[in-house]
């Protein structure tokens, strides 16, 4: 595509919302996300399905984490997911709508789409952009899955799309190597590149950096994470502190 959107690579992006558990605002909740609104930061989230078809906000496969509640994301309905408690507060899982209903355009959103498989073939990718059409806000796709990128590429998106990438540490040596040397990208074409901070600099970075392709640096935890990650990076996903009111 052409110009990237300013936000995306000079406005700081909160990492699953402005969450601060000490607050009572979990991650990837309704409440972390107005409270990013209220700073003007654009809001990282990530989607998969429910055992209904709908789509859900929330990171982990699993529940236990976030709930207690040992059992695939995937194996409840999003009315049973909304009624789970996340952290031990009184915030339940929201569905994507809820998301879009509440951020209505006020920020932009950085959205991960997630998969049970990487050849997933329920048509996550097909069910995020029929939400999409109708969604008049800002928005940008990414993922760490090349086959979600390229069909996220083939349905026509229309906004940015990005490569996720890293050390890739839980993947298989052969699934680390492919995806750490971001040569997939030959095929899919991203507009940008989010990286793990642990992993940069990256020369396959840094490649596709010379390139036109603006990085993104996750998960930024600190202000002086924040200056290390702009000497290889564009922009940062942060978690864990504010960066300053001047980006």
């Amino acid at each position: 595509m052409g110009d990237l959107p300013q936000w995306l690579t000079a406005v700081p992006i909160a990492h699953r919302g402005l969450h601060d558990p000490s607050a009572g605002i979990p991650e990837n909740s309704l409440p972390a996300f107005e409270s990013a609104i209220r700073q003007g930061f654009p809001c990282e989230l990530d989607v998969r399905f429910s055992a209904d078809g709908h789509l859900v906000v929330i990171h982990d496969a699993d529940l236990a984490r976030l709930t207690g509640r040992p059992g695939p994301v995937s194996g409840r309905t999003a009315a049973e997911l909304r009624a789970l408690r996340l952290s031990g507060t009184e915030h339940g899982i929201p569905r994507f709508t809820d998301v879009l209903d509440l951020v209505d355009g006020r920020v932009p959103l950085l959205i991960e789409t997630k998969h049970a498989h990487p050849l997933d073939g329920r048509g996550i990718e097909a069910a995020l952009l029929g939400h999409l059409r109708a969604y008049r806000g800002e928005v940008a796709v990414h993922s760490f899955d090349p086959v979600a990128v390229f069909r996220l590429r083939r349905l026509g998106i229309r906004c940015p799309l990005g490569q996720i990438s890293g050390l890739l540490s839980h993947a298989d040596p052969v699934s680390r190597a492919l995806g750490r040397s971001l040569v997939a990208n030959f095929l899919t074409r991203p507009d940008f590149i989010s990286f793990e901070l642990a992993g940069l600099p990256s020369r396959a970075a840094a490649y596709w950096r010379e390139r036109g392709r603006p990085v993104l640096a996750w998960p930024v935890g600190s202000a002086a994470q924040a200056r290390r990650a702009h000497e290889s990076a564009d922009n940062i996903i942060f978690s864990g502190f504010v960066p300053s009111s001047e980006h």
